[in-house]
């Protein structure tokens, strides 16, 4: 049985505080029960105003899987393609990006090329499975709904990263997600961002989508901070007709991985291939929104959402 998880770590970089840094590793290694996959949103990695080019943030998930390991969690790995500086959106020089953490010990990840931040992943199809071209890769990076488009008053947001695994003798397509932010001014600009992430969730779905055109029975997890609500437009284009979102089998009172203030809101969805859904169980851990005041500061604005799925065995 696989575990996956996904988990905005609230703008993480090397740099975070040791005590923050450990309770993050501690929620990911005893609270989440080191689950063999996680996607996390908002690995940073600071640059000046001036830089151009790639910015990795090596150091930042060292850090991170370092505190994991402190905290009794197994030697995770990691895979991303580092973002362009300043074209990923989010605060300001912190070049925040989604990446992949993976037990190697539990699933094998086969690399292949070297994707760089404007390279598109595209489908392979040998011998009636499908594969991906460059692992790990980014869906239509240069997209203007990923890479900002001034005519539809869109700006860079965090592009969706598509990675292969291996569990035992079967394929996992995991594609991890950060849509852009509901943050807006004004009436207008919510509407822009709402627009923007409608496009991001054709442009992942239709992508997923090809994946099970090549192979029905293929087993495809699509996840992240969605930046959305169950019922939105954005999650029934994500969805489509045939993925299903985990979320909706919770309790309404326990279906939450925010606050906006006293608001409750289920931002972080983990969405499975029709492959997958049988038996398949998710588990929204309340443990930074529901933090008591008093109590040290929350290690992140989100809750980590993990997932078991019955139907792989690693």
């Amino acid at each position: 049985m696989l575990t996956i998880a996904t988990f905005n770590l609230c703008n993480l970089g090397a740099d975070a505080p040791p005590g923050r840094l450990a309770r993050l590793g501690a929620i990911i290694a005893n609270e989440l029960n080191a689950p063999d996959v996680v996607a996390l949103q908002e690995v940073m990695a600071e640059s000046s105003s001036s830089a151009t080019g790639p910015i990795p943030a090596d150091a930042a998930y060292l850090a991170l899987i370092a505190a994991i390991t402190a905290a009794g969690g197994p030697q995770y790995a990691f895979r991303e393609v580092p973002p362009l500086a300043h074209q990923d959106g989010g605060m300001a020089g912190a070049n925040i990006r989604v990446g992949l953490l993976f037990d190697p010990a539990r699933v094998t990840f086969p690399d292949r090329g070297c994707a760089g931040p404007e390279d598109r992943v595209g489908i392979r199809f040998s011998d009636r499975q499908p594969s991906l071209t460059l692992n790990p890769g980014r869906i239509e990076p240069i997209h203007p709904a990923f890479a900002g488009d001034d005519c539809h008053h869109w700006v860079p947001s965090r592009k969706a990263l598509a990675a292969e695994f291996m569990v035992g003798e079967r394929r996992l397509f995991v594609i991890a997600c950060h849509f852009k932010s509901m943050r807006s001014a004004t009436r207008r600009e919510e509407d822009y961002a709402k627009q923007q992430r409608h496009a991001q969730a054709k442009i992942v779905h239709d992508f997923a989508a090809d994946l099970l055109a090549c192979d029905p029975q293929a087993a495809i997890v699509v996840l992240g901070d969605i930046n959305d609500v169950p019922g939105s437009k954005t999650l029934k284009l994500l969805k489509g007709e045939r993925f299903h979102n985990l979320l909706e089998d919770l309790p309404p009172g326990q279906c939450y991985t925010r606050r906006h203030g006293d608001q409750p809101q289920a931002l972080d969805h983990i969405l499975v291939s029709p492959a997958l859904r049988r038996g398949a169980a998710v588990r929204i851990a309340h443990i930074n929104s529901d933090l008591a005041s008093g109590h040290p500061e929350p290690a992140s604005d989100h809750d980590p959402v993990v997932a078991t799925l019955p139907a792989l065995n690693a």
